[in-house]
């Protein structure tokens, strides 16, 4: 079990990298409407099955109490900046997208969502099993209410909450357990895990259920049916996830540098999607579905390659940072003037 004076955690590290890697080809695919061709809805579906809890189960294990306040004042700087950044990418692209101040602009509602889950932590910490049973059950019951959906990201909030609250409270004993599986186990994990994959492709799950952002209506079935699903579709995320995570490296290397600037990509890759997202569709079209899977491929490792490089993520984290000491500087001098 890793504590608080252990090294570095490369294999955080490393998972990290490679998630923030697929979130980025996810979204190249996305753009060129590659849900519809069996070639690319393939690695799609592999994508989209466990790449997000992942995200947020590593997001709750490395997740801290201290310093709570400047750590969601830094989210909600983060939020804000790329919110108007976004609007003004999309007016200058033409490209038509909704915005609204109670809804994140597309790939934003993760930074919404570590706002959320990051105001929950210290009750998490204090009841860590009543929350994490509680999360399961919101998370399998809440697409019954129609009205949770995209607004505060509360249907993705809710949806992937367990992930987070159990990288929160057991995360780093179920990484310890995880890597010391033998190979022979790790081997059958893999090999199920592949299974699950090729039957979710088969039976064309739509893509909507793994979005986390719709309610069962929506989805087109019964509350049964869906919250049925739903609890199936934890399960597959969750052993996808152990299963990806025992695989990980201890030792650093490229992958795990790109983990740690992975907010960098994160926030900055939509603006090349969306750059790109004029030409993808024809491009899909013209090229063929395996061209454009091996052209998507690449954009995605020189995207990730270049806003991995340390001065993006050093300019995101200084100005939030700066914004955030300056209005707590100035609550400071405030109350000491109301205090004279």
């Amino acid at each position: 079990m890793l504590s608080t004076s252990s090294p570095r955690d490369y294999r955080i590290d490393t998972a990290k990298g490679i998630l923030i890697c697929l979130v980025v080809l996810g979204h190249f695919l996305e753009a060129g409407g590659s849900w519809r061709a069996d070639t690319t809805r393939l690695p799609l579906t592999a994508i989209y099955m466990f790449h997000m809890p992942a995200f947020v189960f590593l997001a709750g294990v490395t997740a801290k109490t201290t310093h709570l306040g400047r750590r969601l004042g830094t989210f909600a700087v983060i939020l804000a900046t790329f919110q108007a950044l976004y609007f003004v990418a999309a007016e200058l692209l033409q490209i038509d997208r909704n915005f609204s101040v109670a809804t994140p602009f597309w790939i934003l509602w993760f930074l919404l969502a570590m706002f959320w889950w990051l105001l929950l932590l210290p009750v998490i910490r204090t009841f860590p099993k009543t929350t994490a049973a509680l999360s399961v059950l919101v998370s399998a019951v809440i697409g019954v209410i129609d009205a949770v959906g995209y607004p505060l990201s509360l249907s993705r909030t809710l949806i992937f909450l367990p992930f987070f609250v159990l990288g929160a409270t057991y995360g780093k004993e179920i990484l310890g357990a995880v890597s010391a599986l033998s190979a022979i186990w790790k081997s059958a994990a893999v090999f199920l895990a592949v299974a699950v994959w090729l039957f979710l492709y088969r039976v064309d799950l739509s893509q909507k259920w793994l979005y986390g952002s719709f309610g069962f209506d929506d989805l087109g079935v019964t509350h049964g049916q869906g919250i049925l699903v739903r609890v199936g579709l934890f399960v597959v995320a969750a052993f996808v996830t152990m299963t990806f995570i025992s695989l990980m490296p201890k030792r650093d290397g490229i992958l795990a540098r790109t983990g740690r600037h992975s907010l960098a990509v994160f926030a900055l890759h939509g603006l090349v999607v969306l750059a790109l997202t004029p030409v993808m569709p024809w491009f899909l079209q013209e090229a063929g579905s395996i061209s454009a899977l091996a052209a998507c491929t690449i954009l995605t490792a020189i995207t990730v390659l270049v806003l991995a490089l340390r001065p993006f993520e050093l300019a995101i984290r200084r100005f939030s940072s700066t914004i955030v000491e300056g209005y707590t500087g100035l609550c400071r001098e405030r109350d000491s003037a109301s205090a004279r």
